[in-house]
């Protein structure tokens, strides 16, 4: 019998289902028992709004012509078509690029994160993130063993007087931060908003401190109530500015489609790095992508996303307000997927987490968020489950909360 573990790169050792994973595999565990599970867990899509009647719609008028394009192997850099499309998109939100050379497609966002991670990192660089931060942005990073350097997130955002006071912190060092990684608008996990005061501050820092920025923006398009404040890119004139979006959110994840807007010196060495990897995108989703821009469906979808997540917060929030313990804190937040829970210090919602599972509800512990973890906090997603469930799960989960404090 072959020793495995014999053969693994030192890269390949650290490779471990991830909490997502664990999770997902022990609810497929529970159901093949014929127990429901109810997941507060992944940014999944509401499963009535997917756009299946336009996707067979769009695949029925396909000419022979397009086709021969769909099957056949496109350029790395992704469709033209596309690129154009997604140009005009980004025109309405505040952000110029040449579909030629400054946009590049993507199997969604994530490997947006892993090609700025293989082409920007060495080992020691020093990536600097907020805590909490998205967890998969912190698994991309690591594969490249650069040192990562953790700032506050509080109720506006990025803390810009931590981030400045770290900055400080790390050239005292003799080090120099290479790298900013942020999700602006509605953060993963804390729904957070940074302001437009601050983002502006970003971008002095940056100059300031020669750094570069990488704007991740899944979930800024879905927004519940006011004025969005521009995006980092928009406000950026040196260049210094990576910004990523995808079709998860706000189309269908199943496409995996996502985008990346950078320089176009940067774009090139991303396009010849993708090459190495995945060698293009698939054509038929490229292919629907383009068509559902062109007939207005991505807006359509946004919008209609928006409403229906607005009211599942709203209910969400309400069985919270009536089943939580009185010692947890949450946000209210004013667009995107989650609700972020605070917790007693005391309280550990990693060990929590098993018991839950076991009555039939799932969360994301908030330790997996967070470079050096903390234990008191969960993500909860209100998107995917249905109102019922979210009514069912929110009671049940109470019910171990107040058990656990």
């Amino acid at each position: 019998m072959v020793d495995a573990e014999n053969f693994y790169s030192e890269l390949g050792k650290t490779f471990e289902p991830g909490i997502i994973t664990r999770v997902v595999l022990a609810a497929m565990n529970m159901a093949k028992q014929g127990k429901k599970i109810i997941g507060f867990t992944g940014g999944m899509y509401d499963p009535p709004s997917l756009p299946g009647e336009e996707v067979s719609e769009i695949l029925a008028e396909a000419s022979e012509e397009d086709w021969k394009t769909m099957l056949q192997y496109g350029g790395t850099v992704g469709f033209p078509e596309l690129r154009e499309e997604l140009s005009k998109f980004m025109a309405g939100h505040e952000i110029e690029a040449d579909p030629e050379r400054e946009i590049m497609i993507t199997t969604g966002s994530q490997q947006a994160l892993d090609l700025v991670a293989r082409v920007f990192l060495d080992p020691g660089d020093v990536v600097i993130v907020g805590a909490p931060t998205y967890l998969s942005a912190l698994g991309a990073f690591r594969q490249f063993n650069p040192e990562i350097r953790s700032v506050e997130i509080d109720g506006g955002g990025m803390n810009i007087t931590a981030l400045e006071a770290e900055l400080e912190e790390i050239e005292g060092e003799g080090k120099w931060a290479k790298l900013l990684y942020l999700v602006p608008s509605f953060q993963n996990p804390t729904s957070t908003m940074l302001t437009e005061e601050r983002r502006r501050r970003i971008v002095e820092l940056a100059e300031e401190h020669n750094f570069i920025i990488l704007e991740d923006n899944p979930y800024g398009y879905i927004s519940f109530e006011g004025e969005m404040p521009p995006p980092i890119m928009g406000l950026d004139r040196a260049g210094r500015t990576m910004y990523t979006s995808t079709f998860s959110k706000i189309v269908s994840p199943g496409m995996r489609i996502g985008w990346l807007v950078a320089p176009s010196e940067f774009i090139t060495k991303m396009v010849e790095a993708k090459s190495n990897v995945s060698i293009c995108n698939d054509g038929i989703t490229q292919y629907l992508a383009t068509q559902l821009f062109k007939r207005g469906d991505v807006e359509r979808q946004i919008s209609k996303v928006t409403e229906i997540y607005r009211r599942k917060r709203d209910l969400m929030l309400e069985t919270m307000a009536t089943n939580f313990p009185e010692e947890t804190e949450w946000n209210d937040p004013k667009g995107g997927l989650f609700l972020w829970v605070k917790m007693p210090e005391h309280v550990n919602t990693t060990k929590i987490l098993k018991n839950a599972v076991e009555n039939g509800v799932a969360y994301i512990p908030g330790s997996n968020f967070f470079a050096e973890p903390v234990h008191n906090y969960m993500r909860l997603n209100y998107s995917h489950p249905s109102e019922a469930d979210i009514v069912e799960g929110i009671q049940i989960l109470g019910s171990l909360l107040k058990k656990a404090i």
